[in-house]
Parts: structure tokens; C-alpha cells; sequence
């Protein structure tokens, strides 16, 4: 069996070599090396302190929280009517608990497909919290990039950034910047 994950981080790393060999190398065969200045940046981290990411955090845990409420309230019915099925098994007559087997099962059914809708509507709310907090964090990395006379600024994630140096992470001047940009 194939370990994507596994080809998908070698993918991962080849491309960022090629990346940076191709800063380092030069464009074109017979080139002169250049000197490269690259910076990495734990960008997970930075979504996570940032004012934005902390305002969707909590919002997708209000959102978790109303959702398990929900559910747990349409598996209580399911529950119930189970309960109904089991007490009337030798008294109920056979179209009753036909009728209860059907209501159990749509109530399932309805527990699954508002567990499925609300999972989307999750992922959905994630996505474009995600592309907002993109959208702030575009002009503070170009700022940082001009500022540092960054080449290349990579994610410091694992598998594509082997091993970086602390003097070239710019994580937490990344979090600074996006900071006072969230106060103005």
C-alpha cells in the first residue's frame, strides 16, 4: 500500500530544492551563484496568534459547541424512540413497531445528514476565515520580504523545510507585524 502522505512530503521537499537551487544556481546554464537570502516562517503558528485566527478559533469552538448540542439532542430522540421500540416489543402490535422502526430510522438518517451539512458548513466557515486571515497577512509578508531583502520566505513546515536556523524565522515578527496592523 502507497503512503501518500509519505510521497506527498517528498513531493514537497523536491520542490522546495528546486526552488532553492534555482535561486542559488542561477536561471541559466553558466550563470555566477548568487548569494540568496531566505527566511522561513511557521505559518500555522502565525494563523493561530494572529487576532483573525484567534476570532475564527473561537468561533469554529462556539460553532463545535452548538453543533454537539444539536446533535446530542436529535440522538437523544433516536434514543427515545429506540426505548419506545424496546419496552413495546411484546405489547405493541406489529404495524406500531413497524411505525417506530421507521421513525428511528429517519430520525438517524436526519441525526447523520445534519451532522454531514454541518460539517461543511464548518469547513466552509474555516476556508473563508482562513482566506481572511490570508488577506491581512499578504501585505505584512510583503512589507517584512522588502524590509528583509528576503529572496524567498518559506513555511517551516516539516518535511519541506528539513532544518532552518533561528536567525532566519521571522514567525514572531510576522505575529508583531500582523498585530499592530489589526489595531489600526
Amino acid at each position: 500500500m502507497f503512503d501518500f502522505d509519505q510521497i506527498r512530503r517528498t513531493s514537497k521537499l523536491a520542490a522546495a530544492l528546486a526552488v532553492v537551487s534555482f535561486f542559488v544556481t542561477g536561471s541559466m546554464a553558466g550563470a555566477q551563484p548568487t548569494t540568496v537570502k531566505i527566511a522561513v516562517v511557521n505559518l500555522d503558528f502565525v494563523v493561530a496568534q494572529s487576532p483573525a485566527g484567534k476570532a475564527l478559533q473561537a468561533k469554529l469552538g462556539a460553532f463545535q459547541k452548538q453543533v454537539q448540542a444539536e446533535v446530542e439532542q436529535r440522538s437523544q430522540t433516536a434514543r427515545d424512540i429506540r426505548q419506545q421500540m424496546a419496552e413495546g416489543a411484546t405489547a405493541l402490535s406489529e404495524s406500531k413497531l413497524a411505525e417506530l422502526q421507521k421513525k428511528y430510522e429517519d430520525a438517524t438518517i436526519a441525526m447523520r445528514r445534519h451532522q454531514d451539512d454541518k460539517q461543511r458548513e464548518g469547513q466552509k466557515m474555516q476556508t473563508e476565515g482562513l482566506r481572511a486571515v490570508e488577506k491581512q497577512l499578504e501585505p505584512v509578508f510583503t512589507a517584512i520580504r522588502d524590509e528583509g531583502g528576503y529572496d524567498l520566505i518559506l513555511n517551516a513546515v516539516p518535511g519541506v523545510v528539513v532544518m532552518a536556523s533561528d536567525r532566519i524565522d521571522i514567525t514572531q515578527t510576522v505575529i508583531d507585524r500582523l498585530a499592530a496592523t489589526a489595531g489600526n
